[in-house]
């Protein structure tokens, strides 16, 4: 168990200040991009100057610091607020291949007296079924579904200055506000840029929004649990697509001046290593019943636009049922047992004044969320390239097929030709962690998908 959450910036921009007082100067002053670097080497001049383009509104200049922080015991509730920034890096400690027992949970330092009992008892005994589903050889990948939204995560994120001003700004004037452990990260994070870029100050005072707060998220609860399969988990609705994506494919290429004179061949267009074209495609999803735990697979891709409903508002009596928990009746019952005791416990909390705030880590990483996301075919390439192969985690690949299934009724003569790196580049980039099917999925994706 852990009561402190840190977040250390381990690495930032050599002379990032003075890259981006050179960025202000570069477009109303003479000399060139060396010049204007050298100059700006001690300049007293650099922070007011840089102070002076962000109040008229060009924050672009602060874009070429970069800070790597390393995020140590946070919540995983932290991880998933953070991982929502589509202009930022992450690498996370993966619940797939983890053993999570001993990484602890999140306490919030507030708790005391029964409050505290409370929490830790709907805590331990989450983790004490996981650990029971562990001991029977259930996956981690589906055991980890037990795993409540409080368990500490580990990871780095590397962004730029702008998008984590961002970062530590929509923590203390959003719904992040309201938690106590994200606006202690804010807190220390605005305490060491500013060690680091003191120029940024006044991009950092927040005032009060002017608008009203937001909406308290309410949680849902049922009587009895609802268990959702994995045949039914990740359904995929495709919302909005281009009228005519071969046209736009072939108004791209003129665009960019290549072979206006020549059918459009989508195998070239693939096997391009700047493929710009297919940005101009751009398709919108919903995906109903996706786990908490995916989506973190899904967000994670960074070139799309994302909408996933606050935490705070899940339905805590709807689980995913994996197949390997399902078909095992002795795994099947601590899985039931567990989740139904934490549907009952989770809404006692949420009825506590004094828990009640915390109710994001209740949520347990089985519970289901319906998400809306927009993004290109450039994206959706890879996307499928990496999850539609047998490697990829089950949630997910459902996820990816079902997509996958919909944007070949959309539009076959470029999407037959996706699927996995095996179909799609004519091998496998697995080395020795191959499936070892690759005729069997060229076979697969070269037909129709059922």
């Amino acid at each position: 168990m852990t009561t402190k959450s840190q977040a250390k910036i381990v690495s930032w921009s050599a002379a990032g200040e003075e890259v981006c007082a050179s960025a202000a100067r570069i477009s109303t002053t003479p000399g060139d991009a060396l010049e204007l670097f050298e100059k700006a080497q001690g300049n007293p001049r650099n922070q007011d100057l840089i102070g002076k383009v962000l109040r008229s509104g060009h924050r672009s200049v602060i874009e070429h610091a970069v800070f790597s922080i390393a995020l140590q015991n946070v919540s995983v509730y932290v991880e998933q607020y953070f991982i929502e920034r589509r202009l930022a890096s992450f690498t996370v400690k993966s619940r797939r291949y983890v053993d999570f027992s001993g990484l602890g949970y999140y306490i919030p330092s507030e708790l005391s007296g029964e409050a505290l009992t409370a929490y830790r008892s709907y805590m331990d005994g989450l983790f004490a079924a996981y650990r029971k589903l562990l001991d029977a050889d259930v996956p981690k990948e589906d055991a980890r579904f037990l795993l409540p939204y409080a368990f500490c995560s580990n990871f780095y994120c590397t962004l730029n200055a702008r998008e984590l001003v961002s970062l530590i700004r929509s923590i203390r004037l959003g719904q992040g506000g309201a938690v106590p452990e994200l606006r202690d990260i804010a807190n220390q994070l605005e305490k060491q840029l500013l060690e680091r870029f003191p120029a940024l100050e006044s991009e950092l005072e927040c005032s009060k929004p002017a608008e009203a707060p937001p909406e308290e998220p309410t949680p849902v609860f049922r009587e009895e649990p609802v268990w959702v399969t994995e045949a039914e988990a990740g359904s995929a609705e495709l919302l909005a697509g281009p009228a005519d994506p071969g046209r736009l494919l072939e108004r791209a290429r003129q665009a960019a001046g290549l072979g206006a004179n020549k059918p459009l061949s989508p195998e070239a267009l693939l096997a391009s290593p700047r493929p710009r074209e297919l940005e101009q495609l751009s398709y919108t999803f919903a995906v109903s019943d996706l786990t908490l735990a995916g989506v973190t697979h899904l967000v994670r891709h960074r070139m799309q636009s994302v909408i996933v409903p606050p935490i705070q508002s899940v339905d805590h009596s709807r689980f995913i049922l994996p197949d390997t928990i399902r078909n095992d009746p002795a795994a099947l019952a601590v899985y039931q047992s567990a989740l139904t005791e934490a549907n009952r416990a989770a809404k006692a909390l949420c009825e506590d004044p004094a828990l009640r705030p915390y109710s994001c880590y209740y949520a347990v990483s089985g519970n289901m969320l319906d998400v809306m996301t927009t993004l290109n075919a450039r994206e959706l390439m890879l996307i499928v390239r990496l999850r539609t192969c047998t490697r990829a985690q089950w949630e997910i690949r459902h996820v990816a097929m079902g997509i996958l299934r919909l944007l070949r009724e959309q539009y076959p003569a470029l999407f037959d030709r996706f699927g996995p790196s095996c179909y799609l580049a004519g091998q496998c980039p697995e080395g020795r962690m191959s499936c070892g099917r690759q005729e069997e999925m060229r076979k697969l994706f070269g037909g129709k998908l059922s």
